[in-house]
């Protein structure tokens, strides 16, 4: 069932919703804001409030799933459990489409709108601190290392859990990753860096099945030699958003358009060429690894299903 609901689930986020965002996200800061208050009214010198706090975040929302698993199980003919699997698989893909983030970008780009490219990354991007100083080539990159990263998060760390172990999985890691996003200013500390660390170790597996996998899709020497410099490090320091960006561009092998002292006068229509041409490229290696995954994720059903 788990591959039916997976093909199920793309279909309906390529040629149905594909302008259209079913679910808001922010269900999880408000949850967690309420929660906040609830342990604010603990004895202050009690010093592990901030991490019950964030142990009922993510009991409350799996408890329920559990729940509702549980009880329309066995009914129906497993259709309602199909459609809560759909609905949860769905809620955890991206927002945007990867083609969508592409033409977005590319439609300023190719308008020699640099300013709204920056605006683009500074409003979809996390990490991207200020376009002040920004270059051609660090806009460039940023928004290659942010589409490459954002689709390894929204659908290939979800189609590996999900396998792994359904539903339940897939929300605990949607859970770490609002967690992560949504944080204000004066979030505790501690509970940051256990968030990275979860989202570390449920990332370490499916970066590794990615890299492979972009060297299956691209240039194999390249990228399989990238993959087995950094197989078995962890480190909680590790940034995976440019680890991840790191073996794709291993196994495309592609060079820089421009120099790293390039501004935003110097682009022109060649340069502005080469960078429709290269973001294309790396939007279909990412593709071309998505269908690599559909057609093992196939044959382990099929193989599943003779068992």
């Amino acid at each position: 069932m788990n591959f039916l609901v997976i093909l199920i689930c793309l279909a309906i986020n390529t040629f149905w919703l594909k302008d259209f965002d079913r679910f808001d996200d922010s269900w999880v800061f408000k949850l967690r804001r309420r929660i906040e208050q609830y342990v604010s009214n603990l004895p202050s010198n009690f010093r592990l409030a901030w991490l019950i706090g964030t142990i009922i975040v993510y009991a409350i929302p799996t408890f329920l799933l559990v729940v509702l698993l549980l009880v329309v199980a066995d009914s129906a003919y497993g259709v309602l459990t199909m459609i809560i699997h759909i609905l949860v698989l769905l809620m955890t893909f991206d927002r945007i489409q990867l083609g969508r983030l592409v033409s977005n970008f590319l439609s300023n780009w190719n308008d020699a709108d640099m300013e709204a490219c920056a605006r683009y990354l500074q409003d979809n991007l996390v990490s991207m601190d200020s376009t002040g100083n920004i270059t051609l080539e660090s806009l460039l990159q940023e928004f290659k290392k942010f589409l490459t990263y954002r689709c390894f998060e929204n659908i290939f760390v979800m189609l590996f859990w999900y396998m792994l172990a359904g539903p339940i999985a897939i929300l605990f890691c949607y859970i770490n990753y609002q967690l992560r996003d949504s944080h204000s200013p004066d979030q505790n500390v501690n509970q940051i860096n256990l968030v990275s660390v979860i989202i570390g170790i449920l990332e370490w597996v499916p970066m590794r099945l990615v890299a492979i996998t972009f060297s299956l899709a691209g240039n194999f020497e390249s990228g399989f030699k990238s993959v087995k410099e950094k197989f078995w490090v962890f480190s909680k320091e590790s940034d995976n958003t440019a680890q991840i960006f790191n073996y794709a561009n291993c196994a495309l092998s592609i060079g820089t358009v421009f120099n790293t002292d390039s501004d935003l006068d110097s682009v022109n229509d060649k340069s502005r060429t080469k960078v429709v041409r290269e973001i294309r490229t790396l939007q279909g290696l990412l593709e071309r690894s998505q269908v690599i995954w559909l057609s093992i994720l196939a044959l382990i059903t099929i193989f599943g299903l003779r068992l």
